[in-house]
């Protein structure tokens, strides 16, 4: 068995296809969860993290535009996995609207199921790199939450802390202090942190 390269929700009605695509996204490796009901689908987005999302778009109970629609419109953009629509060619104009409300791709059945895993694969590289970038703003926000104040010394910190207690009052601060030493920071700190912000 391949290494676990993504977790894949696949949702379509015809179960001889859920299977055959299933299988195949699972003996490259993938870990996949099937289902033939978009209600489930729904549910399932939104109890567990998947990497991809590849859904048909023609399906009883619910389309898979509606279902991508409704999804879209709920979960927060930077935790959505990539979406891929498979279509029919008489449904091309909803894969578009699909990747105008966000889907990564879609595929336009009948396909190759070689087209899928490189579509796949293309797929989960986006939302590493995505996962990745996330990850780099978040370190760097952590660094640079205090206003650009960089430093984690008791001395920063108690700048920081006092910076934020003033902006709390009404009172015009006069920051003194060496050439080179962050008074700029400091008062661009004290300003985002007070009701003046806004004026």
């Amino acid at each position: 068995m391949a290494k676990h390269r993504g977790a894949i929700l696949l949702v379509d009605d015809e179960e001889k296809i859920l299977k055959a695509l299933g299988r195949a996204l699972r003996d490259a490796g993938h870990e996949v969860v099937e289902t033939a009901s978009p209600r489930q689908a729904q549910r399932l987005l939104g109890e567990r993290t998947f990497d991809v999302f590849i859904v048909d778009n023609v399906m009883p109970e619910k389309s898979g535009l509606d279902l991508i629609r409704e999804y879209v419109g709920a979960a927060a953009d930077g935790d959505r996995p990539q979406i891929v629509m498979m279509t029919a060619h008489a449904t091309v104009e909803s894969a578009i609207e699909a990747m105008k409300l966000g889907a990564f791709d879609y595929l336009q059945k009948p396909f190759e199921i070689d087209e899928l895993l490189v579509v796949v694969r293309r797929a989960l590289d986006h939302q590493r790199l995505r996962t990745e970038y996330k990850y780099l703003l978040s370190e760097r926000d952590e660094q640079f939450d205090h206003y650009g104040i960089i430093g984690r010394s008791r001395a920063i910190q108690e700048v920081i802390r006092r910076a934020e207690l003033v902006a709390e009052t009404k009172s015009t601060v006069l920051i003194m202090g060496e050439t080179g030493t962050g008074k700029e920071l400091v008062a661009r700190a004290i300003h985002a942190r007070s009701a003046q912000r806004a004026t």
